[in-house]
């Protein structure tokens, strides 16, 4: 069952506090969302009002076209993949997968474990205890737990925060390409941007409880809608200087730069360096550079491009 998601005008507030404010979304059948921002934006309330773990103060939730919103957690038809997966260590990988369908009495229950388990690869480890497998096999034991139930909606809440970088970034691949061939329609929610740019068919920036923007990562990143979004977005925020916003990649250092800053310090990654500077005005900058500058170095440098945005910095 392939859903759509919608959600109009949600409002939250905890006492004075307003968590979620106005907001609204659509997310395509068989879509990979993912809901992006720092701690404190909002992001676990609104995975819970999507649940019916809280209910909003305005708005509603809608799947297909039906409004659930004041529907309980079991009669939404939502499966929720968690960040240390939730699996029980005291049954073997097939349990764990059987566990959903066994509680609501379901039949078949042995072939459908066994399909599921085929289509994610993790039909060798099904007699295994959780104890055994690894962190990337444990990931794919919680998606097939919820897959068997067919939902109408998957909810990853930063299912990958737990791993190793190394395992993190075979997941990440793992998880686009089990969406892609299920064709299902996930909300994933996370702080790391290098997993909303790796995962995300579009993005949305979550920032004081309502949506900055809506849009492909690339998109974010090289036409950011407002100054908060290009600092937010990418390794390295953006350079302002007054209302003109640019990337480090966007400048050309030379003598002849209309530009000049004081290095501060410098960094490398990759064999290229970032210079860290400040102009005479105390703005401080980033510059993407082929060679190294030392700290106190004199830097003149051209926009090659730039972002204007309305608001002032």
């Amino acid at each position: 069952m392939v859903a759509k998601l919608e959600l109009v005008s949600l409002s939250k507030s905890y006492g004075k506090i307003d968590v979620i404010k106005n907001l609204s979304l659509e997310v395509g059948a068989g879509e990979f969302f993912v809901v992006l921002g720092p701690s404190g934006t909002g992001k676990s309330t609104l995975l819970k009002l999507i649940v019916g773990i809280e209910q909003p103060d305005e708005g509603k939730i809608l799947i297909d076209g039906k409004d659930v919103t004041r529907l309980p957690p079991n009669k939404r038809n939502l499966a929720m993949v968690f960040q240390n997966y939730a699996l029980y260590p005291n049954l073997n990988v097939y349990q764990n997968i059987a566990f959903p369908l066994k509680m609501h009495r379901r039949r078949n229950i042995d072939s459908k474990v066994k399909k599921v388990a085929q289509e994610l690869g993790i039909e060798e480890i099904l007699e295994k205890r959780i104890q055994q497998i690894s962190g990337g096999q444990q990931q794919r034991v919680a998606l097939a737990r919820a897959i068997v139930r067919n939902p109408a909606l998957f909810l990853l809440d930063e299912p990958l925060s737990n791993l190793d970088a190394r395992v993190r970034y075979s997941a990440r691949s793992e998880l686009k390409k089990i969406q892609e061939e299920l064709d299902e329609t996930f909300l994933f929610v996370t702080h790391d941007q290098k997993e909303a740019e790796a995962l995300g068919d579009r993005v949305g920036v979550l920032h004081s409880g309502s949506f900055e923007q809506v849009a492909p990562y690339r998109e974010l990143y090289e036409n950011p809608g407002t100054q908060w979004i290009g600092d937010f977005v990418g390794d390295f925020p953006m350079n302002f200087i007054k209302n003109i916003g640019f990337r480090p990649e966007w400048t050309s250092i030379g003598d002849s730069g209309e530009h000049e800053i004081m290095v501060d310090t410098s960094e490398s990654i990759g064999g290229i360096f970032f210079i860290h500077g400040t102009l005479k005005d105390g703005t401080s900058l980033i510059l993407k550079s082929l060679r190294r500058y030392d700290v106190g170095d004199s830097v003149r440098f051209s926009v090659t491009r730039s972002r204007t945005f309305s608001e002032a910095p």
